[in-house]
C-alpha cells in the first residue's frame, strides 16, 4: 500500500523526470518496499539513465538483501549500455542470494544482441559514464582474409572496437547477429539514434623484409547499408621474421582501436 501510494503519481512525470524521481526513491526512501518498487520500475523504464542508480544500489554494502536483489534483477531487464560492466563487477557479491541474481542477470545480458553492451565477459579498461546519452547505434561486421580462424580474429576486432566506442560514450553497440538491418532498424527508430554499420576487412598478414604488416579497412555504411565512405589503417612491426600469432594479435588490436577512433572523430 505504501509503495503504491508513494510511487503512484510517477506515471504523470516525463520519462526523464520519472527516472530521476525513482532514482531518488531508491537512494533515500526509508521504506525498503518503496526502494524495491523503485528498482523494479527503473528496470522496466528503458532509460539508459537508470543504469547508474541501480548500479549504485549494488555498490551500497548497507542495503538490505531484498532491495539489492531487486536492483540486480532490474539491471538484467534494463539491458542498456553499462549494465554488463556493472553486473560483472558484482558477480562475486558477498550475499549469496544477491550473487545468484547477479549471475542470472549476467546470463540474460550476455545473450542480448541489440540491448546495449558487448558480451558480458568483455572487460574494457576505460569507459564513459554508463548513463551517458547515446547518439549512434553501431554494428560491426568482420571479414577475415588472414587465413587464421574467424574465431581468433573476429573477437579481437569486435572487442577493441566495442571498448573504444564505449569509452567515447556517444555510441551504443549492436552485438553479433543483431547487426542485421531488420534488427537494427527498430532500435534506431525507437531510441532516435543514427545507425551505422562498420564492415571491417582484415587483410592477409604480410611478412616482408624482417617486418610484419597488418592492414585493416572499414567500409562505413548506414544501418540500412547505404555507403558512407571508407577508412584504412596499416601498421608495421619490425624485427618479426617468422609468423607470430601474438604479434599479429597486437597489431590487429592496435589497428582496430585507431580505426574506430578515426570513425568516432567523424561523429561528434
Amino acid at each position: 500500500m505504501l509503495a503504491g501510494a508513494v510511487l503512484g503519481f510517477a506515471g504523470d512525470l516525463s520519462a526523464q523526470g520519472k527516472t530521476a524521481f525513482l532514482s531518488e526513491q531508491l537512494r533515500k526512501n526509508t521504506d525498503y518496499r518503496v526502494r524495491i518498487d523503485a528498482a523494479l520500475k527503473l528496470g522496466t523504464s528503458d532509460d539508459p539513465a537508470a543504469v547508474k542508480p541501480l548500479c549504485a544500489c549494488l555498490d551500497d554494502g548497507s542495503e538490505v538483501e531484498s532491495v539489492s536483489i531487486a536492483c540486480a534483477a532490474a539491471l538484467g531487464k534494463l539491458k542498456k549500455q553499462g549494465v554488463d560492466v556493472c553486473l560483472k563487477k558484482h558477480e562475486n557479491h558477498s550475499n549469496k542470494k544477491v550473487k545468484e541474481q547477479v549471475v542470472t542477470s549476467i546470463k540474460t545480458v550476455g545473450n542480448l544482441g541489440g540491448g546495449g553492451g558487448g558480451p558480458a565477459d568483455w572487460k574494457c579498461p576505460a569507459q564513459a559514464d554508463p548513463a551517458a546519452k547515446h547518439k549512434y547505434y553501431v554494428g560491426v561486421g568482420v571479414k577475415n582474409k588472414t587465413g587464421r580462424p574467424d574465431t581468433e580474429i573476429r573477437p579481437l576486432v569486435e572487442k577493441e572496437m566495442y571498448c573504444k566506442l564505449l569509452k567515447h560514450g556517444r555510441f551504443r553497440f549492436a552485438n553479433g547477429d543483431d547487426t542485421d538491418p531488420k534488427k537494427m532498424g527498430p532500435i534506431v527508430t525507437k531510441d532516435k539514434l543514427d545507425g551505422y554499420f562498420l564492415d571491417v576487412l582484415v587483410e592477409p598478414f604480410k611478412y616482408e623484409g624482417g617486418s610484419l604488416k597488418v592492414s585493416l579497412k572499414i567500409t562505413m555504411m548506414t544501418h540500412t547499408r547505404d555507403l558512407k565512405g571508407e577508412l584504412g589503417k596499416s601498421l608495421t612491426m619490425p624485427g618479426v621474421t617468422s609468423p607470430s600469432k601474438s604479434d599479429e594479435d597486437d597489431l590487429v588490436k592496435m589497428a582496430s582501436e585507431k580505426l574506430v577512433d578515426d570513425f568516432a572523430k567523424l561523429k561528434p
